[in-house]
């Protein structure tokens, strides 16, 4: 009993930051109104999160190894929880977004020592299995659970509510922290590695903040140039300080290995094509369907609940397949599912569009569980914290990255269409494109009137429409790339360990 209320307390941690991207996701268009953000500033809401969440997962987990996981994972909740009551009563959009940061800090600190938790508990083969699926149904669970509550709450209330949601929530889990998971007092008394972490979080946190400012700024500018020159400076002296520590935060030699390598690719693609889109489907079902705020929660069920009954079924399958042919096939049928969704948009009919939500569902909740497992059974029990450091890092890096890539898809393929309507037979109608742009691309054409006059709701429509159905193909093609080199790595990675144990057995006779 002890374990399984271990399971539950870290699981339930966990399922704040899924609850959280869910919850943004739902409420944003709202929020958006109220608040009058532009586009730019729509997009921090969610990335001011992912920025500092992504920045410090390694170091939240390293800190977990040297210090405590309960410690660290109580700090984290208590922030998160503080951060969450920030956001509920922030009189503007800055200090929204500043707030949101703060939670991200407070999301890195519980998320990292809470699947550490868990790893370090359920090592043995079944029970691993058993704890991970656990896990990815909760997460699941939480998926279809989060947009509902979150469009109740934000419709009853106000978008405010749907932020206070989690300060309870962090209070019960504070609470119940005591009394499931045990204090840990951690082997070794090493120095913890600052130099690697604050290089490590700073090479982070520029990297991120290039790739969000890129599409604004341009790829080429003095400022991201910049920007991307010390990312790479500052990461260059992350691997020269790890190459020289006796106690790294990061082995490095863990990305010798085929298998490890293909899993964290997984883990990228699933992260940045399938569990992205709980922050971009909720836009679409809005602004592009025009379903209500209200029912915006039982219009994702097609995808989250999917997303909670395939993790069964991924267990099953992990009895019969090797770990990485049971996220390949996971990371096809993400591919296949927004293909579907890139053809649906063109389609009358909505039901097309769910369909393709639950097979988008159907291939995420497949190996939501076992692309933690994959990464966490690689590392000994010791060192559990950076292992869930590198697999949450790279989950929430590939989601930041995802959403601003495909962010960045959808203006695009919406500023194509405008321009070929608006431009194409000249005359001063061009004019209006960049406030046409901004128009379409933040939803705004469904909830007033064209102040440019030179743009029919129709069009508009369309337009936002066929930017989505690029931001899809775009997904498909991630996740199918994902799948290639994750099975190709890790077949490499499988015949070079078979030739090693042949050779070591040859020699010892």
């Amino acid at each position: 009993m002890k374990g399984q209320g271990l399971l539950l307390t870290a699981s339930a941690s966990c399922a704040l930051t899924i609850f959280d991207t869910n919850l943004v996701g739902v409420i944003l268009p709202s929020l958006v109104s109220d608040l009058g953000a532009d586009f730019s500033q729509m997009a921090w809401v969610q990335s001011s999160f992912l920025l500092t969440f992504a920045s410090l997962l390694l170091f939240a987990g390293a800190m977990a190894d040297r210090y405590g996981r309960r410690r660290v994972l109580c700090v984290g909740l208590w922030l998160f929880g503080c951060a969450a009551l920030a956001c509920c009563v922030a009189p503007n959009i800055s200090l929204l977004i500043g707030a949101r940061a703060v939670q991200g800090v407070g999301a890195a600190l519980l998320l990292a020592p809470a699947l550490s938790t868990i790893g370090h508990r359920f090592r043995l083969q079944d029970e691993a299995i058993k704890a991970w699926s656990t896990w990815g149904s909760i997460m699941g669970l939480t998926m279809v659970i989060a947009p509902l509550l979150s469009s109740l709450a934000g419709y009853l209330l106000g978008w405010r509510w749907a932020f206070f949601v989690f300060v309870p929530i962090c209070v019960t889990l504070i609470l119940s922290v005591p009394r499931t998971i045990d204090e840990d007092r951690p082997s070794g008394a090493h120095a913890f590695d600052w130099a690697g972490a604050i290089c490590f979080s700073l090479s982070m946190l520029l990297w991120v903040w290039g790739l969000i400012n890129g599409p604004q700024t341009g790829w080429t500018s003095h400022q991201s140039v910049i920007v991307f020159t010390l990312g790479m400076v500052t990461l260059a002296a992350f691997v020269a300080i790890e190459l020289r520590q006796a106690n790294p935060m990061l082995h490095l030699r863990l990305f010798k290995s085929g298998r490890f390598v293909g899993a964290v690719i997984a883990m990228l693609g699933y992260a940045g094509a399938a569990q992205v889109m709980a922050a971009l489907l909720p836009l679409y079902l809005q602004r592009g369907m025009g379903i209500s705020f209200l029912w915006t929660g039982c219009a994702l069920l097609p995808f989250a609940i999917t997303m909670f009954m395939f993790p069964t079924i991924g267990r099953r399958l992990s009895n019969r397949l090797q770990s990485y042919q049971l996220l390949g096939v996971g990371l096809a049928i993400i591919s296949v599912g927004n293909i579907w969704l890139a053809l649906a948009v063109s389609s009358s009919n909505p039901i097309w569009f769910f369909i393709g939500m639950s097979i988008l569902g159907a291939g995420g909740g497949l190996i939501n569980g076992e692309t933690q497992k994959a990464i966490l059974g690689t590392v000994p029990k010791e060192r559990t914290g950076m292992a869930s450091g590198i697999s949450t890092t790279a989950r929430f890096f590939a989601m930041l990255v995802g959403y601003a890539g495909l962010s960045s898809v959808l203006a695009f393929g919406v500023k194509s269409r405008l321009q070929d309507e608006l431009c194409a037979s000249g005359g001063g109608r061009c004019a209006v494109l960049p406030d046409a742009l901004e128009w379409v691309v933040t939803g705004r054409f469904m909830t007033g009137h064209l102040s440019m006059g030179e743009l029919e709701a129709a069009t508009a429509l369309a337009s936002y429409r066929g930017g989505f159905a690029d931001l899809f193909l775009a997904a498909a093609t991630v996740a199918l790339l994902s799948a290639v080199l994750t099975v190709g790595l890790s077949i490499i990675g499988r015949d070079t360990l078979s030739r090693a144990q042949e050779c070591s057995h040859h020699d010892t006779q």
